[in-house]
C-alpha cells in the first residue's frame, strides 16, 4: 500500500466527531480569552473542572445506555433521593459509609425496576424513566418531608469537599470511570456487544447476545453512577437537599448527543460526549464573563445540540446514500458480468 493510501486509511479511523468538537472547543475557549483573558485563568479552569466533575461520572453509563439504543430520564429524581437517603440514615444513627451503602442501594433498585419495565415488559422507556424521575423526586420530598438536613460527620463531608492536587477531590473520583469506560467500550468485546444491542437488536439477539440482560446492567449501572453523584453533592453542599443537579440527565443526554453518541443506537464515544460536556460548560462559564444573560445562554446551548442532531441526520443520510449507491453499482456489475457470460455462452453457441 502506498503512503497516500495508508494516510488514507489513517483518516477514515480517526474519530472525526470526536475531533471536530474540539476544535470548537478551542475555537470557543480562543475567542472568550481573547475577550475576556481571565477566562483561562488557573482558578476558572477549576471551576470548569468542578462543574463537569459530577455529571462526567454519569455520563459513562449514558453513553453506554445511547450505544445500545436506550436512554433514561430517571437521574434526577434518582440522584435527590439518594443524597436524602443517605442523610436520613447518617441523622438517625448511621455511620457514613453505611450511608453511603443505602443509598447505592436506592439507585441500584430504581435502575433495575427501570431494567426489568422496559426490557422484559417491552414499556417505552421515555414513559419509564420519566415516571421513575418524578417517583424519585416526590419520594426525596416525602422522606425529608420538603426539608434540608445537615449536620454531617467529616468523615462523610470531606468525601467532597476535600482538595487534591488544587481541586476537589470528586474531580478524581471521575477519572478512573471515564478511562474504564473509554477502554470498555472503544477496545473490548463488552463494548461492541453494547454497540451491537443497540445497531440492531433483533440481529444481536440471534447471534447469541443476552440483549435484556445487557439493558438491565446498563439501566442498573445508570442508576448506580447517579445515586453515587448524588451523595457525593451532598458531602460537597455539606447538607440534603430535595433537587440536586436538577437537569443532570438532560445536560448529560445533550453532551453524549453532542459528542457523537445516537439517538438510535449503535454509535457512541466516551471522549466524545466529555467533550461535547466541556463545551457545554466552557459556554455557561463563558457566558458570566461576557456577561451574556443565562437566558441566552440556555439559547446557545439549545442551538448547539440541535445543530448536533442535525448533522448527525445528515451524516445518517449521506451513509444511506453512499450504500444505496454502492448496491446500485454492485447490482450494475453483476448484470454487466451476467450479459457478458451470456454473451460468450452464445458465441461458444454459434460457434458450433
Amino acid at each position: 500500500m502506498t503512503a497516500k493510501g495508508r494516510a488514507a486509511r489513517i483518516w477514515e479511523r480517526l474519530p472525526h466527531r470526536t475531533l471536530g468538537i474540539l476544535f470548537f472547543d478551542i475555537v470557543v475557549i480562543g475567542i472568550t480569552a481573547a475577550l475576556a483573558p481571565s477566562f483561562i485563568s488557573s482558578d476558572n479552569i477549576v471551576v470548569i473542572l468542578d462543574n463537569m466533575a459530577l455529571p462526567a461520572i454519569v455520563l459513562v453509563p449514558t453513553v453506554f445506555l445511547l450505544g445500545a439504543g436506550r436512554f433514561d430520564l430517571s437521574m434526577d429524581g434518582v440522584a435527590a433521593l439518594s443524597g436524602m437517603v443517605a442523610g436520613e440514615v447518617m441523622l438517625h444513627g448511621g455511620g457514613p459509609w453505611w450511608a453511603i451503602a443505602a443509598a447505592l442501594a436506592v439507585g441500584l433498585f430504581i435502575g433495575a425496576v427501570n431494567g426489568v419495565l422496559i426490557e422484559w415488559l417491552g414499556l417505552n422507556p421515555l414513559i419509564v424513566t420519566l415516571a421513575t424521575w418524578w417517583i424519585a423526586a416526590g419520594a426525596a420530598l416525602g422522606v425529608a418531608s420538603g426539608a434540608t438536613l445537615g449536620g454531617f460527620s467529616t468523615t462523610f463531608t470531606n468525601l467532597g469537599q476535600t482538595t487534591f492536587a488544587g481541586v476537589f477531590v470528586y474531580v478524581w473520583y471521575a477519572v478512573p470511570i471515564l478511562v474504564i469506560g473509554t477502554v470498555v467500550l472503544g477496545f473490548t468485546r463488552v463494548g461492541a456487544h453494547v454497540l451491537a444491542t443497540g445497531g440492531n437488536r433483533e440481529a444481536a439477539r440471534l447471534n447469541g447476545l443476552r440483549v435484556r440482560q445487557t439493558g438491565l446492567v446498563l439501566f442498573m449501572a445508570s442508576g448506580l453512577s447517579a445515586s453515587f453523584a448524588g451523595v457525593i453533592f451532598v458531602a460537597r453542599l455539606g447538607a440534603a437537599t430535595t433537587l440536586p443537579y436538577n437537569g443532570l440527565a438532560l445536560q448529560v443526554i445533550a453532551a453524549a448527543v453532542i459528542g457523537g453518541s445516537s439517538l438510535y443506537g449503535g454509535r457512541g464515544e466516551v471522549v466524545g460526549a466529555l467533550l461535547g460536556l466541556l463545551l457545554l460548560n466552557i459556554i455557561s462559564n463563558a457566558a458570566i464573563y461576557l456577561n451574556i444573560s443565562t437566558y441566552w445562554t440556555q439559547t446557545i446551548i439549545g442551538l448547539v445540540l440541535l445543530v448536533a442532531v442535525l448533522w448527525e441526520v445528515v451524516v445518517a443520510w449521506r451513509t444511506a446514500r453512499r450504500g444505496l449507491a454502492q448496491s446500485r453499482a454492485s447490482a450494475v456489475n453483476q448484470i454487466s458480468a451476467r450479459l457478458k457470460r451470456a454473451a460468450l455462452d452464445q458465441g461458444r453457441a454459434d460457434g458450433t
